[in-house]
């Protein structure tokens, strides 16, 4: 029987891509985007058949870089039309928490876009050893925790 709580898909390769990414910015904040190499034409209008396996890091661009993340406007733009190019789908946000639990903070809430469908995931350095991933979605005003699932 399927979990009815929503679940965030990503592949092992991805996972793994994912929390080298944000090892690698330690003690920054690292951050990025998260896509499908399907195209938005192959998804289901519900998303629940989404499988992230791209991992795109951008570079973190804000004053205060070991606290709080901001895209660098242009690799984000070229990332975005990279992907459509590729016929890829946009799917998800990540960054990392370097000192703190992967929990979304008010910095979060208040720099997430706020009719969105992408899923959010924070990735969680405080203990080393074990980096803590966690997807969320936003959802009338809070972050709604999602199953995460390795494919």
């Amino acid at each position: 029987m399927k979990s009815q709580q929503p679940s965030g898909c990503i592949t092992k390769s991805a996972y793994e891509q994912l929390i080298r990414i944000c090892a690698d910015a330690k003690p920054l904040e690292a951050c990025g985007i998260m896509a499908s190499s399907h195209s938005s034409d192959s998804i289901s209008a519900d998303r629940k058949d989404v499988v992230i396996d791209i991992v795109i890091p951008i570079k973190n661009i804000h004053d205060d870089p070991m606290h709080s993340f901001s895209f660098d406007p242009a690799e984000w733009t070229n990332a975005y039309y990279a992907m459509q190019k590729n016929r890829q789908t946009l799917v998800g946000l990540f960054h990392s928490h370097p000192r703190t639990k992967a929990i979304p903070s008010s910095s979060d809430s208040n720099g997430f876009l706020p009719a969105s469908e992408l899923s959010y995931w924070i990735v969680s350095l405080l203990n080393n050893e074990a980096p803590d991933v966690k997807p969320y979605r936003r959802s009338e005003g809070s972050f709604i925790p999602l199953q995460l699932m390795l494919t």
